[in-house]
């Protein structure tokens, strides 16, 4: 009789039922208290497409090759860029005299990239991105 006692007690069952439940808790609390990070950048206006079948005219051309920054085959620093699109007075312009050609080539840092992307839209330039084939 005490070998029977001693069977029922070593034979207790854990509810494992609410596991589920308590790991689907679990879930939704580091969801909710997680944070999520937001990648911040700037707007710009990007031209359309479209061909057209009237002669080009001379554009402004900013080149990036590498660390070098060169505006219309001029090589520059990235203050002096900014004062020479200035002196381009883009914000009055319209239509495609505001446009500026960005053309970058090689290893260009992101950063430089971006800044120069900031100089064209705050001096008031729409940008045109080319892309060699």
């Amino acid at each position: 009789m005490a070998s029977r006692r001693m069977k029922q007690r070593n034979e207790v069952d854990i509810p494992v039922s609410s596991f589920s439940d308590i790991a689907f808790l679990l879930i939704i609390f580091f969801i909710v208290v997680s944070s999520l990070n937001q990648l911040t950048g700037i707007t710009t206006q990007i031209p359309s497409g479209t061909k057209s079948d009237a002669p080009p005219t001379k554009s402004t051309i900013v080149n990036l090759h590498d660390d070098a920054i060169s505006l219309n085959d001029q090589k520059l620093t990235l203050p002096q860029l900014r004062t020479q699109l200035a002196g381009l007075h883009l914000a009055t312009r319209t239509g495609d005299d505001k446009v500026v050609m960005l053309e970058a080539t090689g290893k260009v840092p992101y950063e430089l990239y971006y800044q120069v992307i900031t100089a064209i839209t705050t001096s008031g330039g729409a940008i045109a991105m080319v892309e060699e084939e």
